[in-house]
């Protein structure tokens, strides 16, 4: 399951895009660390727009200058471009970017806000610009947003029309979080029917169970899936990066590592204290849940120290049962 963490693009909706440089050096670098696959920096727009952040357009002098000094063949860069907001003169040629995807959506399918009838122009002018982008050297995606409004025959004819272009993954969007698991791996049968290429899944977590149907979405064909570290994002907010990367570690994936984007959410987004996110390392390793319980309410560590300490109770086979005496002695290593 590859993941692109979308943590500055979607989680830009929470403060209209004004991050701090050194914000987005440490998102991507917690993405790199963690071995994710693509970090989306944020949308890429023909002008700024009054009100919104420089990450609102993201030009190529700002990703330069920004991630310049680490950026990484292993984590590679994506931005979002929605159609109607942007051209391909807004791009130069992957030799002279750091962005390696461009993902394009299609925000609404519709004609006139009438679900009833599907946008074929929009698609076929998306196509088109898939192409431009693509002769650019840049990997593409199609998004489409609002999946559960369409219907399967509007379904069948957009994978039609997509496959001519050929994008590097066909995303599907649960923009408005009303998917469960059952609505989502029919829509995904649909698609598997009428589309050969790759697909990817967005999901949000209207219904408390957006990373939940993203794992899922990935054992009924999906390829790629989308999260935000902290699950941070518009609204509900998303899947969570460090839950999808837990799940590849509990299948014994290698190539991830939890603790950097773990490191990222105690600092820029909620304390692990109000985050749970003890809990669902106890829940990961099987670690008996008063170690996690005991740590919070007795004791005031940094995070990195609790996570170490909990490491070491697994690695050395003391997690089944609780000892408060050895967890005492556990911390006093640390």
């Amino acid at each position: 399951m590859k993941i692109l963490d979308c943590t500055l693009r979607d989680g830009g909706y929470t403060n209209n895009w004004n991050f701090a440089k050194e914000q987005v050096v440490e998102s991507y670098t917690a993405c790199k660390n963690a071995g994710v696959k693509y970090c989306e920096l944020g949308f890429r727009r023909s002008k700024p727009e009054e009100g919104f952040g420089v990450w609102y357009h993201t030009p190529e002098s700002l990703i330069n200058e920004t991630l310049g000094d680490v950026i990484s063949d292993d984590t590679k860069v994506a931005v979002m471009a929605q159609m109607g907001t942007f051209t391909a003169d807004d791009f130069v040629p992957k030799k002279d970017s750091l962005v390696s995807m461009v993902r394009v959506l299609i925000a609404y399918h519709c004609v006139n806000k009438d679900d009833n009838v599907l946008n074929v122009e929009l698609i076929k002018e998306t196509c088109e610009m898939v192409t431009k982008l693509k002769e650019l050297g840049y990997e593409v995606t199609v998004n489409i947003g609002r999946i559960d409004k369409m219907s399967d025959t509007q379904i069948k004819e957009t994978c039609k029309l997509i496959s001519e272009c050929e994008p590097t993954y066909f995303y599907i969007a649960d923009t408005y979080g009303n998917l469960g698991i059952m609505k989502m791996n029919y829509i995904l049968d649909v698609i598997k029917k009428n589309y050969t290429g790759e697909i990817g899944f967005h999901a949000h977590d209207n219904l408390l169970n957006a990373t939940v149907k993203s794992i899922d979405s990935y054992y009924n064909g999906v390829s790629i899936v989308d999260g935000t570290m902290g699950g941070i994002g518009r609204g509900s907010g998303n899947a969570k990066t460090e839950l999808l990367i837990a799940h590849t570690i509990m299948k014994n994936k290698e190539g991830y590592d939890l603790l950097p984007v773990l490191e990222y959410c105690e600092k820029w987004i909620s304390s692990y204290k109000n985050n749970h996110v003890l809990y669902f390392i106890t829940g990961m390793y099987s670690l008996h849940v008063n170690y996690a319980i005991t740590l919070i309410e007795k004791y005031d560590f940094e995070f990195s120290k609790c996570y170490n300490v909990l490491m070491h109770v697994y690695k050395n086979n003391k997690h089944n049962f609780f000892d408060a005496k050895y967890l005492q002695s556990v911390c006093d290593l640390f």
